[in-house]
């Protein structure tokens, strides 16, 4: 997904490896943003909305090891304190290899909807906000490699347990009896050097659960794709997913009803029409397989069309979004407006 806030700390106690850390420098960054949405279904209220984060990040030589880094969103709302952070340990030609939770450095994770846009997503923000690429791969608390080999980068992600808790040092957590004591391993490879201007990928995951006798546990797996291709000011794109995604507990009957099978296709082109003005439409269609109780399946589409502004470090974007069959339910429909102002400090 993009974001127009991203923010990284970096720093690594030497204590955290079997080498001495030289000291490095940390340094500040910060955003800020106001939004202004119209939506015809769900909205009631103040459609005024801020939000703010701020970026603390260095590194620092690991002797004989590499690079090692700290990054840490800080966010000021939903929820207030860190919202995701990341520690990695760069070895050169060796590789990366990192903890992380939260910010999707590693694996599959790394393949999210890749179609160009001006702004956000056709899905943004709607009644299914979260209706996004659907993939097999961990959010948190996950281990993860990457390296480039070939012009091609690789990256793998590895997640011990299916949660997305944020432990604390000598803590534990994750495996217990609603989540079936499951792990997660997944990977992607990206290449952008091997025909000029188009950049490709694929990826793929797979979820188990050791104990699948409550009704309704079932392991899933994922492939997803992408290509973008890059024609002067116009950029075209598209990204495919096919997931049987794994679900947890429920009646036979409720599982039956909402499978967790989907399947992704997402389409965009974008626009730039100077160094400062861009604009986008974009296609996302997801189907909902045997959505229905009559074994039916329903796509919910969505469409999106977004103009970008940027001014230094401010950018006003304008966004439409609009989607039918929200959340695979036939019939059912939602379009927002949203007007965004961020800037960049």
């Amino acid at each position: 997904m993009n974001k127009l806030t991203k923010i990284g700390v970096s720093a690594l106690a030497g204590s955290l490896v079997a080498a001495s850390a030289q000291a490095g420098e940390l340094s500040a960054s910060g955003t800020w943003e106001l939004t202004y949405k119209s939506d015809d279904k769900t909205q009631t209220g103040n459609p005024f909305g801020s939000k703010s984060a701020i970026t603390l990040s260095g590194s620092g030589d690991v002797d004989g090891l590499g690079t090692a880094s700290f990054s840490a969103v800080i966010n000021d709302n939903n929820p207030v304190g860190y919202l995701s952070h990341l520690i990695t340990l760069d070895m050169g030609d060796m590789g990366m290899v990192g903890f992380d939770q939260g910010v999707g450095k590693f694996g599959v994770s790394t393949i999210d909807d890749k179609s160009p846009t001006a702004w956000e997503e056709s899905w943004h923000n709607t009644a299914n906000s979260s209706g996004g690429l659907i993939h097999s791969g961990g959010s948190g608390g996950v281990l993860g490699y990457s390296n480039s080999m070939g012009g091609f980068d690789l990256t793998v992600e590895y997640a011990p347990a299916m949660t997305t808790a944020d432990n604390g040092d000598g803590a534990a957590g994750g495996d217990n009896t609603s989540l079936a004591n499951g792990s997660n391993i997944n990977f992607a490879v990206n290449n952008s050097s091997l025909v000029d201007g188009l950049t490709f990928g694929f990826g793929a995951g797979s979820t188990e659960y050791d104990d699948e006798a409550v009704v309704g546990n079932e392991d899933g797996s994922s492939v997803v794709g992408y290509a973008n291709y890059v024609m002067g000011p116009a950029t075209v794109g598209i990204t495919l997913s096919d997931s049987n995604n794994a679900r947890l507990g429920g009646t036979t009957a409720s599982v039956n009803a909402n499978a967790g099978a989907r399947e992704v296709e997402a389409y965009g082109i974008a626009f730039a029409v100077n160094d400062n003005l861009s604009i986008s439409y974009n296609e996302h269609n997801m189907t909902y397989k045997k959505k229905n109780s009559d074994g039916a399946d329903v796509e919910q589409e969505s469409t999106g069309i977004a103009i970008a502004y940027t001014m230094g470090g401010a950018t006003l974007a304008i966004q439409n979004n609009s989607m039918d069959n929200v959340t695979g339910t036939a019939g059912t429909n939602d379009e927002i407006t949203e007007i965004s102002l961020s800037l960049a400090f």
